[in-house]
């Protein structure tokens, strides 16, 4: 394939062997994935994704986070910001953050978010600002516009939204605020998502896989991985009526922009 200059946003390095990892990167590379970006889930996932770092330093960036899908443990917490302060300059952002909404009930979506979670997410956005990194978050539905809200009052400037589900109004107004949104392979085969990339602008876009998420349609059954990113790509360039290396070039500022990045031309 030719190289395009890809960039994977968002996987879960972690949840993926080591070993496994050279033939992820090279088949990545050659479906032309030069960058992609480990999220943390908790204090375990950070310290995996530092030594994946450093094994593959040329391909992989890392974000700390604490994943909200699950029961909130302020001594994990409290952990994981003490590694992102202690791992700063070796950090890309701070996520995966957010709130919780798979993990709950259909009584529990209908309440006002839990009182624990926005503290926690709260601790993470302001650690963000102090420290000038950019937010990777985990908001969908209904918690997608408090999330909004709350980068808003503290401030965060940069921000992407990963996989994004939330009502137009929402939508718009994330992007008028210069935040990104990611877009996983779903847009391969999933109207949803073809209508979400129609709605945003080329420079809010990004692309991820989420790896090793298992995805329905063409890829059923099998696990992302950062090659996939390609594929995203072809399908975003034609919902967008734009060229592949065209969108690329586009994405992969969007992500230089996003991270601090220098990927070049």
């Amino acid at each position: 394939m030719q190289p395009m200059g890809l960039v994977d946003t968002h996987l879960h390095g972690d949840r993926i062997s080591l070993e496994e990892w050279p033939g992820l990167r090279d088949r990545a590379h050659r479906a032309g994935v030069v960058r992609a970006v480990g999220v943390g889930s908790d204090a375990k996932s950070g310290e995996k994704l530092l030594r994946l770092k450093q094994k593959h330093p040329d391909f992989i960036e890392v974000a700390f986070g604490y994943h909200p899908e699950q029961p909130v443990e302020w001594e994990q917490v409290e952990i994981i910001l003490r590694q992102i302060r202690e791992h700063r300059d070796s950090l890309c952002g701070v996520g995966e953050v957010g709130l919780p909404w798979y993990s709950l009930s259909p009584e529990e979506r209908e309440r006002a978010p839990d009182p624990e979670h926005l503290s926690v997410l709260e601790r993470f956005l302001q650690t963000a600002v102090e420290l000038d990194l950019p937010v990777l978050l985990h908001a969908v539905h209904d918690r997608a516009e408090t999330v909004f809200r709350m980068l808003q009052a503290q401030g965060v400037r940069k921000a992407v939204f990963h996989w994004l589900k939330a009502p137009a109004a929402v939508v718009d107004a994330i992007v008028g605020a210069g935040y990104y949104v990611s877009v996983t392979p779903e847009v391969c085969y999933r109207q949803r998502d073809r209508e979400l990339v129609q709605r945003i602008p080329a420079p809010s876009l990004l692309l991820e896989t989420d790896a090793p998420w298992k995805y329905g349609g063409p890829f059923r059954s099998r696990p992302a991985e950062p090659a996939w990113v390609r594929r995203t790509a072809e399908a975003v360039s034609q919902v967008k009526g734009i060229s592949l290396p065209q969108l690329a070039r586009q994405t992969t500022a969007n992500a230089s922009r996003l991270f601090g990045w220098d990927l070049g031309k």
